[in-house]
Protein backbone atom coordinates (compact mmCIF):
# COMPACT_ATOMS: atom_id res chain seq x y z
CA UNK A 1 0.00 0.00 0.00
CA UNK A 2 1.51 3.64 -0.94
CA UNK A 3 2.44 5.23 1.92
CA UNK A 4 4.57 7.86 0.55
CA UNK A 5 3.52 11.74 2.18
CA UNK A 6 0.21 12.44 3.62
CA UNK A 7 -1.68 13.01 0.44
CA UNK A 8 -4.17 9.78 0.05
CA UNK A 9 -3.70 8.39 -3.24
CA UNK A 10 -7.29 7.10 -4.95
CA UNK A 11 -8.20 5.68 -7.87
CA UNK A 12 -11.41 6.86 -8.55
CA UNK A 13 -13.71 5.50 -11.55
CA UNK A 14 -13.93 7.55 -13.17
CA UNK A 15 -11.91 10.79 -11.69
CA UNK A 16 -12.20 13.46 -14.54
CA UNK A 17 -15.99 13.29 -14.62
CA UNK A 18 -17.72 16.19 -13.93
CA UNK A 19 -18.80 14.89 -10.80
CA UNK A 20 -16.03 13.28 -9.47
CA UNK A 21 -13.71 16.00 -9.88
CA UNK A 22 -16.33 18.17 -7.83
CA UNK A 23 -16.22 16.00 -5.23
CA UNK A 24 -12.66 15.42 -4.70
CA UNK A 25 -10.97 17.10 -1.47
CA UNK A 26 -8.32 19.35 -2.18
CA UNK A 27 -5.82 17.16 -0.47
CA UNK A 28 -6.78 13.60 -2.16
CA UNK A 29 -5.10 12.52 -5.11
CA UNK A 30 -7.56 10.87 -7.81
CA UNK A 31 -5.25 9.02 -10.05
CA UNK A 32 -5.85 10.58 -13.69
CA UNK A 33 -8.31 8.33 -15.97
CA UNK A 34 -6.59 6.16 -18.81
CA UNK A 35 -7.17 7.34 -22.49
CA UNK A 36 -9.02 4.59 -24.16
CA UNK A 37 -9.69 6.27 -28.00
CA UNK A 38 -10.61 9.57 -25.84
CA UNK A 39 -12.56 7.98 -23.71
CA UNK A 40 -12.00 6.41 -19.69
CA UNK A 41 -14.26 3.14 -20.49
CA UNK A 42 -13.78 0.86 -20.08
CA UNK A 43 -11.69 1.65 -17.26
CA UNK A 44 -8.86 -1.34 -17.18
CA UNK A 45 -8.60 -1.75 -13.55
CA UNK A 46 -12.34 -3.15 -13.17
CA UNK A 47 -10.64 -6.44 -14.88
CA UNK A 48 -9.39 -7.95 -12.34
CA UNK A 49 -6.19 -8.85 -14.37
CA UNK A 50 -5.14 -5.91 -13.99
CA UNK A 51 -4.52 -6.05 -10.74
CA UNK A 52 -2.53 -8.94 -10.94
CA UNK A 53 0.75 -7.46 -12.43
CA UNK A 54 0.27 -3.75 -11.19
CA UNK A 55 3.38 -2.97 -8.76
CA UNK A 56 3.41 -3.11 -5.17
CA UNK A 57 4.64 0.34 -5.07
CA UNK A 58 2.07 1.95 -7.51
CA UNK A 59 -1.26 0.43 -5.36
CA UNK A 60 -3.67 2.80 -4.65
CA UNK A 61 -4.91 3.40 -0.89
CA UNK A 62 -8.41 3.12 -1.95
CA UNK A 63 -10.69 2.53 -4.68
CA UNK A 64 -13.76 4.62 -5.26
CA UNK A 65 -16.16 3.31 -8.01
CA UNK A 66 -19.27 5.65 -9.21
CA UNK A 67 -20.16 4.03 -12.39
CA UNK A 68 -18.83 2.62 -15.28
CA UNK A 69 -19.03 -1.24 -14.82
CA UNK A 70 -22.26 -1.66 -17.07
CA UNK A 71 -20.16 -4.10 -19.21
CA UNK A 72 -18.95 -6.74 -16.19
CA UNK A 73 -21.04 -10.00 -15.67
CA UNK A 74 -21.50 -10.57 -12.08
CA UNK A 75 -18.75 -12.87 -12.41
CA UNK A 76 -16.49 -9.90 -13.64
CA UNK A 77 -17.83 -7.92 -10.83
CA UNK A 78 -16.84 -10.52 -8.51
CA UNK A 79 -13.53 -10.96 -9.57
CA UNK A 80 -12.98 -7.34 -9.40
CA UNK A 81 -13.62 -7.54 -5.86
CA UNK A 82 -11.63 -10.44 -5.00
CA UNK A 83 -8.91 -9.03 -6.75
CA UNK A 84 -8.78 -5.78 -4.91
CA UNK A 85 -9.35 -7.60 -1.24
CA UNK A 86 -6.08 -9.88 -2.79
CA UNK A 87 -3.53 -6.86 -2.70
CA UNK A 88 -5.42 -5.46 0.39
CA UNK A 89 -6.98 -2.43 -1.52
CA UNK A 90 -10.47 -1.23 0.12
CA UNK A 91 -13.47 -0.14 -2.02
CA UNK A 92 -15.79 2.51 -1.58
CA UNK A 93 -18.82 2.83 -3.44
CA UNK A 94 -21.34 5.28 -4.31
CA UNK A 95 -25.00 4.03 -5.14
CA UNK A 96 -26.24 6.60 -8.03
CA UNK A 97 -28.16 4.11 -9.98
CA UNK A 98 -30.25 1.48 -7.47
CA UNK A 99 -31.81 1.10 -10.86
CA UNK A 100 -29.43 2.04 -14.42
CA UNK A 101 -31.70 4.27 -16.22
CA UNK A 102 -29.81 2.57 -19.53
CA UNK A 103 -31.40 -0.64 -19.42
CA UNK A 104 -34.84 -2.20 -19.54
CA UNK A 105 -33.97 -5.57 -17.90
CA UNK A 106 -32.42 -4.77 -14.18
CA UNK A 107 -31.66 -8.51 -13.37
CA UNK A 108 -27.34 -8.28 -13.54
CA UNK A 109 -27.46 -4.47 -12.28
CA UNK A 110 -28.55 -5.18 -9.23
CA UNK A 111 -27.11 -7.85 -8.85
CA UNK A 112 -23.52 -6.43 -9.50
CA UNK A 113 -24.76 -3.52 -7.00
CA UNK A 114 -25.61 -5.93 -4.44
CA UNK A 115 -22.00 -7.55 -4.84
CA UNK A 116 -20.11 -3.89 -4.43
CA UNK A 117 -22.37 -3.04 -1.73
CA UNK A 118 -21.61 -6.25 0.60
CA UNK A 119 -18.07 -6.29 -0.32
CA UNK A 120 -17.56 -2.40 0.26
CA UNK A 121 -15.58 -1.02 3.45
CA UNK A 122 -17.62 2.35 2.64
CA UNK A 123 -20.78 3.43 0.81
CA UNK A 124 -22.11 6.19 0.08
CA UNK A 125 -25.42 7.60 -1.97
CA UNK A 126 -27.06 10.61 -2.57
CA UNK A 127 -30.43 10.94 -1.23
CA UNK A 128 -32.09 9.78 1.83
CA UNK A 129 -34.48 7.75 0.20
CA UNK A 130 -31.76 5.39 -1.29
CA UNK A 131 -30.22 4.96 1.59
CA UNK A 132 -33.41 3.21 3.22
CA UNK A 133 -32.50 0.43 0.55
CA UNK A 134 -29.16 -0.11 1.31
CA UNK A 135 -27.46 -1.05 4.48
CA UNK A 136 -27.51 0.32 7.50
CA UNK A 137 -24.22 2.68 7.71
CA UNK A 138 -24.38 4.13 4.27
CA UNK A 139 -23.90 7.86 4.48
CA UNK A 140 -25.62 10.32 2.32
CA UNK A 141 -23.45 12.94 0.56
CA UNK A 142 -25.73 14.90 -1.27
CA UNK A 143 -25.17 16.08 -5.10
CA UNK A 144 -23.10 18.81 -5.87
CA UNK A 145 -23.34 22.47 -7.64
CA UNK A 146 -24.13 21.73 -11.14
CA UNK A 147 -24.33 25.30 -12.52
CA UNK A 148 -21.41 27.50 -11.23
CA UNK A 149 -21.81 30.42 -13.32
CA UNK A 150 -26.06 30.89 -13.89
CA UNK A 151 -26.78 32.78 -17.05
CA UNK A 152 -28.51 36.40 -16.85
CA UNK A 153 -32.26 35.95 -15.89
CA UNK A 154 -31.85 32.66 -14.54
CA UNK A 155 -35.02 32.01 -12.35
CA UNK A 156 -36.90 34.24 -14.47
CA UNK A 157 -38.50 31.53 -17.01
CA UNK A 158 -41.40 31.69 -18.31
CA UNK A 159 -41.72 28.40 -20.48
CA UNK A 160 -42.94 25.19 -19.04
CA UNK A 161 -40.48 23.10 -21.33
CA UNK A 162 -38.92 19.56 -21.69
CA UNK A 163 -35.25 18.47 -22.87
CA UNK A 164 -35.05 15.00 -24.86
CA UNK A 165 -31.51 15.51 -26.37
CA UNK A 166 -30.98 12.28 -28.10
CA UNK A 167 -33.73 9.88 -27.00
CA UNK A 168 -31.64 8.34 -24.76
CA UNK A 169 -32.75 4.51 -23.27
CA UNK A 170 -34.90 5.94 -20.46
CA UNK A 171 -37.00 8.81 -22.33
CA UNK A 172 -40.11 8.14 -23.37
CA UNK A 173 -40.06 8.45 -27.04
CA UNK A 174 -44.00 7.97 -27.70
CA UNK A 175 -45.42 11.00 -29.30
CA UNK A 176 -48.73 10.35 -27.58
CA UNK A 177 -47.49 11.15 -24.32
CA UNK A 178 -45.99 14.55 -25.47
CA UNK A 179 -49.22 15.36 -27.47
CA UNK A 180 -51.46 14.81 -24.38
CA UNK A 181 -49.02 16.36 -22.29
CA UNK A 182 -49.22 19.64 -24.74
CA UNK A 183 -52.88 19.73 -25.26
CA UNK A 184 -53.10 19.75 -21.26
CA UNK A 185 -50.33 22.38 -20.65
CA UNK A 186 -51.84 24.39 -23.68
CA UNK A 187 -55.44 24.51 -22.46
CA UNK A 188 -54.66 25.42 -18.60
CA UNK A 189 -51.66 27.46 -18.87
CA UNK A 190 -52.57 28.94 -22.00
CA UNK A 191 -49.00 28.26 -23.40
CA UNK A 192 -47.51 25.58 -25.59
CA UNK A 193 -45.07 23.30 -24.45
CA UNK A 194 -41.36 24.02 -25.41
CA UNK A 195 -39.90 20.92 -26.63
CA UNK A 196 -36.04 20.58 -27.27
CA UNK A 197 -34.89 17.02 -29.02
CA UNK A 198 -31.31 16.77 -30.81
CA UNK A 199 -30.72 17.02 -34.91
CA UNK A 200 -30.37 12.91 -34.69
CA UNK A 201 -31.76 9.82 -36.84
CA UNK A 202 -32.97 8.54 -33.12
CA UNK A 203 -35.28 11.38 -33.28
CA UNK A 204 -36.72 11.90 -36.63
CA UNK A 205 -39.76 9.55 -36.03
CA UNK A 206 -40.76 11.95 -33.08
CA UNK A 207 -39.71 15.21 -34.68
CA UNK A 208 -42.29 14.26 -37.45
CA UNK A 209 -44.70 13.39 -35.43
CA UNK A 210 -44.83 16.17 -33.35
CA UNK A 211 -44.61 19.57 -35.82
CA UNK A 212 -46.73 21.11 -37.10
CA UNK A 213 -50.74 20.52 -37.95
CA UNK A 214 -53.03 20.64 -35.35
CA UNK A 215 -49.78 21.02 -32.57
CA UNK A 216 -49.18 24.44 -34.23
CA UNK A 217 -49.58 26.67 -31.03
CA UNK A 218 -49.52 24.01 -28.71
CA UNK A 219 -45.69 22.37 -28.99
CA UNK A 220 -42.94 24.91 -29.55
CA UNK A 221 -40.93 22.60 -31.25
CA UNK A 222 -37.30 23.27 -30.71
CA UNK A 223 -34.67 20.35 -33.01
CA UNK A 224 -31.13 21.76 -33.02
CA UNK A 225 -27.70 20.20 -32.90
CA UNK A 226 -26.24 19.35 -29.07
CA UNK A 227 -25.64 22.24 -27.28
CA UNK A 228 -22.46 23.51 -25.06
CA UNK A 229 -23.21 23.63 -21.48
CA UNK A 230 -23.47 27.68 -21.57
CA UNK A 231 -25.99 27.29 -24.19
CA UNK A 232 -27.97 24.64 -22.44
CA UNK A 233 -28.04 26.58 -19.46
CA UNK A 234 -29.65 29.70 -21.16
CA UNK A 235 -31.93 27.10 -22.62
CA UNK A 236 -33.49 25.56 -19.20
CA UNK A 237 -33.22 29.45 -17.89
CA UNK A 238 -35.54 30.26 -20.05
CA UNK A 239 -38.06 28.26 -18.63
CA UNK A 240 -39.96 28.45 -15.21
CA UNK A 241 -40.43 24.10 -14.75
CA UNK A 242 -38.98 21.20 -16.50
CA UNK A 243 -40.82 18.03 -16.77
CA UNK A 244 -38.28 15.00 -16.39
CA UNK A 245 -39.26 12.61 -19.17
CA UNK A 246 -37.52 9.70 -17.77
CA UNK A 247 -38.86 5.57 -17.49
CA UNK A 248 -36.22 4.61 -15.44
CA UNK A 249 -33.36 5.99 -13.03
CA UNK A 250 -32.28 6.85 -9.55
CA UNK A 251 -30.37 10.29 -9.56
CA UNK A 252 -30.18 13.01 -11.70
CA UNK A 253 -27.89 15.73 -12.36
CA UNK A 254 -30.38 17.23 -14.58
CA UNK A 255 -32.35 17.92 -11.97
CA UNK A 256 -29.61 19.45 -9.62
CA UNK A 257 -28.91 21.59 -13.07
CA UNK A 258 -32.05 22.73 -13.30
CA UNK A 259 -32.76 23.74 -9.61
CA UNK A 260 -29.14 25.92 -9.73
CA UNK A 261 -30.88 27.80 -12.03
CA UNK A 262 -34.36 28.67 -10.07
CA UNK A 263 -36.06 26.23 -12.36
CA UNK A 264 -38.51 23.81 -10.50
CA UNK A 265 -38.78 20.00 -11.79
CA UNK A 266 -41.53 17.74 -12.31
CA UNK A 267 -40.15 14.54 -11.74
CA UNK A 268 -41.26 10.82 -12.32
CA UNK A 269 -41.71 8.61 -9.01
CA UNK A 270 -39.68 5.49 -10.91
CA UNK A 271 -36.58 6.66 -9.00
CA UNK A 272 -35.53 9.16 -6.02
CA UNK A 273 -35.60 12.18 -7.41
CA UNK A 274 -38.10 13.40 -5.22
CA UNK A 275 -35.83 13.18 -2.36
CA UNK A 276 -32.90 15.19 -4.43
CA UNK A 277 -35.11 18.35 -3.86
CA UNK A 278 -33.50 21.07 -2.19
CA UNK A 279 -36.79 22.88 -1.55
CA UNK A 280 -40.08 20.62 -1.72
CA UNK A 281 -41.52 23.33 -3.67
CA UNK A 282 -39.24 23.04 -6.33
CA UNK A 283 -40.24 19.46 -7.08
CA UNK A 284 -43.51 17.40 -8.33
CA UNK A 285 -44.06 13.99 -8.53
CA UNK A 286 -46.17 12.11 -11.40
CA UNK A 287 -46.61 8.62 -12.06
CA UNK A 288 -44.13 7.21 -14.79
CA UNK A 289 -45.21 7.09 -18.44
CA UNK A 290 -48.73 8.96 -17.49
CA UNK A 291 -48.99 12.15 -19.80
CA UNK A 292 -52.00 13.35 -17.87
CA UNK A 293 -50.48 13.32 -14.16
CA UNK A 294 -47.09 14.74 -15.60
CA UNK A 295 -49.50 17.85 -16.99
CA UNK A 296 -51.16 18.13 -13.57
CA UNK A 297 -46.92 18.02 -12.26
CA UNK A 298 -45.93 20.63 -14.49
CA UNK A 299 -48.86 22.73 -14.02
CA UNK A 300 -49.20 22.68 -10.19
CA UNK A 301 -45.17 23.93 -10.35
CA UNK A 302 -45.85 26.75 -13.01
CA UNK A 303 -48.80 27.89 -10.52
CA UNK A 304 -45.80 28.25 -7.63
CA UNK A 305 -44.04 31.02 -9.59
CA UNK A 306 -40.07 30.96 -9.65
CA UNK A 307 -38.74 28.59 -6.76
CA UNK A 308 -35.20 29.38 -6.30
CA UNK A 309 -32.32 27.03 -5.02
CA UNK A 310 -32.58 27.08 -1.18
CA UNK A 311 -29.27 26.69 0.83
CA UNK A 312 -25.95 27.78 0.45
CA UNK A 313 -23.95 25.81 -2.49
CA UNK A 314 -20.44 26.83 -1.68
CA UNK A 315 -21.30 25.70 1.83
CA UNK A 316 -22.94 21.95 0.84
CA UNK A 317 -19.65 21.54 -1.04
CA UNK A 318 -17.40 22.53 1.43
CA UNK A 319 -19.37 19.62 3.49
CA UNK A 320 -19.01 17.33 0.95
CA UNK A 321 -15.87 17.50 0.49
CA UNK A 322 -15.02 16.83 3.85
CA UNK A 323 -17.57 14.40 3.80
CA UNK A 324 -15.49 12.40 1.12
CA UNK A 325 -12.31 12.98 2.90
CA UNK A 326 -13.72 11.88 6.30
CA UNK A 327 -14.64 8.34 4.87
CA UNK A 328 -11.16 7.79 2.95
CA UNK A 329 -9.32 8.32 6.04
CA UNK A 330 -11.38 6.09 7.90
CA UNK A 331 -11.36 3.06 5.44
CA UNK A 332 -7.64 3.54 5.09
CA UNK A 333 -6.86 4.05 9.09
CA UNK A 334 -5.07 7.30 8.00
Amino acid sequence: MHQGGTRLRVLSIPAGHVYTAAIRPEDVEYLPDPDIDGHWWPHPALDAAWWEDLPAEQLPDLVHLHFGFDHLTPGQTGAFIQALRSRGVPLVVTVHDMDNPHLKDQTDHHEKVRLLVDAAAARITLTDLAAAHLPVGTRVIPHPQVVTDPPPGAGNGQAPGVFLKSLRGNVISDPFFYRILARTVRRELGRPLRIHLHEDPATGDLVRALSGGRLSGVIDLRVHAPMSDHTLHEAVAECRTVLLPYLRGTHSGWLEMCRDLGVSVAVPDCGMYEGQADDPQGVEKYRTGDPLDAARALIALYGRGPVPYAGDRAEQLRQIRAAHRAVYREVTGR
